[in-house]
C-alpha cells in the first residue's frame, strides 16, 4: 500500500473507532469491565495494518466484547460482512444482542475454536485477537489470492513471548509471505473457555503461588530437559530471594531483539505482584528485565552478568526494537511458525 493508501486507511480506522460507543461494549452490568485483548493503541494499529475496505469480506477470530466486530463492520460497510468466532458461547450471544442493537447487521456470530475451524468462505481479510502457537492452515486456505492477515504469534517456544506479524497470501496457500512485525501481548489460543487469564496455555515450564496466593510461573527452553523440580526450585529461589533494581528505558525494544537473538538461557517469568519479564536464567539465578523496565535479580550473579552481556551486544547493534526485526516463515505441521530476525 502506498503512502496515501496507508494515511486513508489509519483515517478510516480512526473514524470507525470514534463511531463505536466502545463502554456499551466492554462494560458489564455494574460497571465491572470485560477483559481486552490489547492495549487499545495496539488495536488500532492492527486494524490499520489490516486494510479492510468497503466490500471485504472479513474473518475474525475472538469476538471478545465484540468491540472489535462493530468497528470492522463500519469498515467493510453494508456490502461487506464480517464473520467473527469466539470459542465462549457466552461471549458470543452476548455480543450478538449488542451489535444487532447496534445495527451492525452485516456481522456474522459463531461460537466455536477458530484456531482449528472456521466457517466455510472465502475471506478478503482475517484478524485474530488471540495467539496460537502458529498460524493456522485454516486461514490461508480459506483466505483468497491477495488476502492479507493480521495474527498475534509465538516468536519462541516460550510463554508471552509475542508479537504481531501481518502475512499476504500469494496465488496459492502454499505461497504466504510476512511483511511486518509490530509488538502486542494476548491471551493464549485454547481449545476450551477459560477464566484464568494470569496463567498461559503455552510455555510455561514451572508454576506455583506464593503465600499471598500470587501466581508465579518461569518458561526456559533449558529447563525442558531437566527434572520437573528444577523448575520448582527455582521459583522458589525466585519467591524467597527475588529483589528489584532499577532498569533502563527502551524495555520493548530489548524484549523484542531477545525474541529475535534467541540466547541460550532466554527465559520469560510471571513475578507475582510485579507483573512480567524476560532475560536470562539458570539453576541458581536469574536475571530479569521487568515490563514496566525494572529489574529483577535473585540467586547466583552469573545470570545477571550474563543479562548484561545481552544488553551490550543490543546497544552495539543499534537498540533494533520490533519495527527493526523481520519475520520469517517455517511450514510445520498444520501451519506456519513465525520467528524473527534482525534486519
Amino acid at each position: 500500500m502506498t503512502q496515501a493508501g496507508d494515511a486513508l486507511a489509519g483515517e478510516a480506522v480512526r473514524r470507525a473507532l470514534a463511531s463505536v460507543d466502545g463502554r456499551a461494549y466492554t462494560l458489564l452490568p455494574g460497571g465491572a469491565r470485560l477483559p481486552q485483548p490489547a492495549d487499545p493503541a495496539v488495536v488500532a494499529a492492527m486494524l490499520e495494518r489490516l486494510e479492510a475496505e468497503p466490500g471485504h469480506r472479513v474473518l475474525e477470530i475472538g469476538t471478545g466484547s465484540g468491540f472489535s466486530a462493530a468497528v470492522l463492520s463500519r469498515l467493510v460497510r453494508p456490502g461487506g460482512q464480517v464473520t467473527t468466532v469466539d470459542i465462549e458461547p457466552r461471549l458470543t450471544g452476548r455480543a450478538a444482542r449488542l451489535l444487532e442493537g447496534d445495527g451492525c447487521h452485516n456481522v456474522r456470530l459463531v461460537t466455536g475454536d477458530g484456531t482449528r475451524w472456521a466457517p466455510e468462505a472465502r475471506y478478503d481479510r482475517v484478524i485474530a485477537w488471540v495467539a496460537p502457537v502458529r498460524v493456522p492452515d485454516v486461514w490461508i486456505r480459506q483466505a483468497v489470492p491477495g488476502a492479507v492477515i493480521v495474527s498475534p504469534v509465538h516468536l519462541a517456544p516460550l510463554a508471552r513471548a509475542m508479537g504481531v506479524v501481518r502475512l499476504r497470501r500469494g496465488p496459492t496457500a502454499a505461497q504466504l509471505t510476512a511483511d511486518l512485525l509490530m509488538p502486542g501481548g494476548f491471551a493464549e489460543a485454547r481449545p476450551e473457555p477459560h477464566d484464568q487469564w494470569p496463567v498461559p496455555s503455552y510455555g510455561v515450564d514451572a508454576l506455583t503461588r506464593d503465600a499471598a496466593g500470587r501466581m508465579w510461573w518461569v518458561a526456559a527452553e533449558w529447563l525442558r530437559a531437566h527434572e520437573p523440580f528444577v523448575g520448582m526450585r527455582l521459583l522458589e529461589l525466585m519467591i524467597t530471594d527475588g529483589r528489584g533494581e532499577p532498569g533502563w528505558p527502551g524495555v520493548v525494544d530489548f524484549h523484542a531483539y531477545l525474541m529475535a537473538a534467541r540466547p541460550d538461557g532466554l527465559t520469560t517469568a510471571a513475578l507475582g505482584d510485579q507483573g512480567w519479564g524476560v532475560g536470562c536464567s539458570q539453576p541458581d539465578g536469574v536475571a530479569l528485565v521487568g515490563s514496566a523496565g525494572h529489574l529483577f535479580l535473585a540467586g547466583d550473579p552469573a545470570a545477571t552478568e550474563r543479562l548484561y552481556a545481552w544488553v551490550r551486544d543490543w546497544r552495539e547493534r543499534g537498540r533494533p526494537g520490533m519495527a527493526g526485526l523481520m519475520p520469517q516463515l517455517h511450514r510445520r505441521g498444520s501451519g506456519w511458525d513465525v520467528r524473527a530476525v534482525v534486519a
